[in-house]
């Protein structure tokens, strides 16, 4: 049976009363117990010493007779022994027993003369937990004594004996225990109306905010729960207010949503058709109207083998999915078209299944046409490939002569020992001229030269280890250091050794010259949670890149290096292209640059 709200209020306010009052029960009994213990064992105490120097006296007075008698014959000393049986309500009798606990005298006469019967000191009764004490006490026979050893001549004598009786005890606690029981009975009927009244005033407007949500579930979201109060439950209700407002708002979002997605669907190239348990078109987006030259308004609520007939081969294969449940994929067909002209298709069928087996189907028509156009494209990009090829070596053959310039420039610098000013003017700005043509030309051809990748699994943090290498001589020249945080576990990539290694020493030398004042640059190694690429970071703390010059970066022979010559980022940029990865910057001014390069895993 499961407890609702009222029962769970009801019974935890309950437990909580119960768990009060009985620690407060438990303390004040505890604290009872021990007070009236204590208090009878100090005036048993008390009364032993009165015995005690009343009993010394008078052995000290007996020097010619033996003690026990003079002990026995002293009234005084018998008066104070029935004496002390009233001082105190617990006290039921006391006595003076001799080493051998044969006793001498006794508040009860017909008790003298014979052995004194074992008793629990009261001692033990107070070391006692008040638990224990109350159980004690409750045995009517009990009784305890307070000791107190006699000695004659530094010898034992004997002992004084006060004996208290539990009962009596028992009957002082009586009071205080029952009171406190009946006051813990009252105390729980009090507690259940206490909490039936709360339970009430919680559940009312609980009530109120369940039907406020019965009224969102039918789609009321402009009906909102009215609430003037400012307590935990008006916020509750002002929050369900505010999710209806969301849902609202969420619900006209889907619709326009829904309404785009629609659209998209009636945009794409490829024709899409979704056939229910019998094969009947439940949807078609406009395309599929083209292809298989038929109206939407037709197609919609007729079944395939009817519209295309069951012979078409497109009708016999999509039978043959509905049967195996297997997907169909790149089926070459060849469709009417909507102006007689057919149109070579590939056609996929894929199955729509649940537990039960195959409850619909889905149809991809991909019209090949922009597929023949893509060829074309691909061997016009060859065709641009040879000419890059051609441009190459008319850019070798223009190097060639550049190097012959400089190198005669060189020897008519020798031979004019000394030049005027302003010949010699005129020979450096030809020389520097020449030098920045030979590194256009150099750069130009690393740019347009075709490269033919040699892919193989390769590991990315072992590459970044083997950069680090190969510029960590120079790096620390200008006093920077190499630090690593790479992730053992990413797989490997497919990958050109050769370029990829060119290319991250262009970025790891590119953070290094970034830092002129030395620092640190950190190469690290993780993969994405969301699309599993593999990253690479090269993390350096120079000068940093201005916003307006991160989009300029990657473009050819652009620089902002006064000796640069604006191709290393470039080739950068396209070796990542050729891999199939992307590369990104974050950069701030004065703080440093992140390059990072994702690639696909192999």
């Amino acid at each position: 049976m499961t407890l609702g709200i009222r029962g769970k209020e009801i019974l935890g306010v309950s437990l909580l009363v119960f768990m009060i009052v009985s620690l407060t029960l438990i303390v004040h009994l505890s604290t009872t117990t021990r007070l009236v213990v204590q208090h009878a064992a100090e005036k048993g105490n008390l009364q032993a010493q009165q015995i005690f120097s009343g009993s010394t006296r008078v052995m000290a007075r007996a020097r010619g007779s033996r003690p026990e008698v003079a002990l026995r014959r002293d009234q005084e000393l018998r008066a104070l022994l029935d004496a002390s049986i009233g001082y105190s309500p617990h006290l039921v009798y006391a006595m003076i027993t001799d080493h051998s606990d044969t006793v001498l005298m006794h508040s009860q006469r017909s008790r003298e003369g014979h052995k004194a019967p074992f008793r629990p000191k009261i001692e033990q009764l107070q070391e006692m937990n008040p638990l224990r004490q109350l159980l004690a006490l409750a045995r009517q026979h009990q009784v305890f004594e307070t000791t107190l050893p006699l000695s004659l001549n530094d010898r034992p004598f004997g002992a004084i004996r006060l004996g208290l009786a539990g009962s009596l005890l028992w009957n002082e606690l009586s009071p205080a225990i029952w009171g406190s029981l009946l006051l813990a009975l009252f105390t729980f009927p009090l507690a259940w109306a206490v909490a039936f009244g709360l339970s009430s005033l919680v559940l009312v407007p609980l009530r109120q905010i369940a039907q406020g949500v019965d009224r969102m579930a039918r789609g009321e979201f402009d009906t909102p729960v009215a609430f003037d109060r400012h307590d935990e439950v008006g916020q509750i209700a002002e929050k369900l207010n505010l999710l209806g407002r969301q849902l609202q708002e969420d619900r006209s979002s889907l619709m326009s949503e829904k309404t785009r997605l629609e659209g998209i669907v009636h945009c794409l190239e490829d024709a899409i058709i979704l056939l229910n348990r019998e094969q009947v078109v439940i949807f078609a987006n406009p395309v599929a109207e083209a292809l298989l030259a038929c109206p939407l308004i037709n197609a919609v609520g007729q079944s395939l083998a009817h519209i295309l007939g069951k012979a078409h081969p497109l009708a016999e294969a999509v039978n043959e999915v509905f049967l195996r449940q297997q997907p169909m994929r790149n089926l070459a067909l060849t469709a009417p078209g909507d102006r007689d002209t057919p149109l070579d298709i590939l056609a996929s069928a894929y199955p729509i299944l649940d537990k039960n087996g195959v409850v619909g189907g889905m149809i991809l028509l991909k019209n090949t046409e922009p597929l023949r156009q893509i060829q074309s494209l691909v061997d016009y990009s060859r065709k641009l490939a040879d000419l890059g090829k051609l441009t190459s070596g008319v850019a070798h053959e223009v190097k060639n002569p550049l190097n012959a310039m400089i190198i005669h420039l060189e020897l008519l610098k020798q031979k004019l020992n000394c030049p005027t000013e302003e010949v010699a003017r005129s020979l450096d700005v030809l020389g520097g001229e020449i030098y920045r043509l030979d590194r256009v030309v150099q750069g130009f051809l690393r740019f347009v030269r075709p490269q033919t990748l040699e892919l193989r699994p390769l590991d990315l943090s072992k590459l970044l280890q083997e950069v680090v290498q190969l510029t960590e001589a120079q790096g620390t020249h200008q006093g920077v250091a190499f630090s690593f945080c790479l992730d053992g576990e990413i797989p490997p990539i497919n990958g050109d050794h050769e370029l990829l290694r060119q290319a991250f020493l262009n970025l790891v030398l590119n953070a290094c010259q970034a830092m002129p004042d030395g620092g640190t640059v950190t190469l690290a190694t993780d993969r994405t949670a969301d699309e599993g690429r593999i990253c690479a970071h090269v993390i350096d703390q120079g000068v940093g890149i201005p916003p307006e010059d991160l989009d300029k970066i990657f473009r050819l022979y652009y620089t902002t290096k006064p000796n640069g010559n604006g191709i290393g980022l470039s080739l950068v940029y396209r070796i990542v292209q050729m891999h199939g990865g992307t590369i990104e910057v974050d950069s701030k001014v004065g703080q440093g640059t992140t390059m990072t390069v994702s690639f696909p895993t192999s």
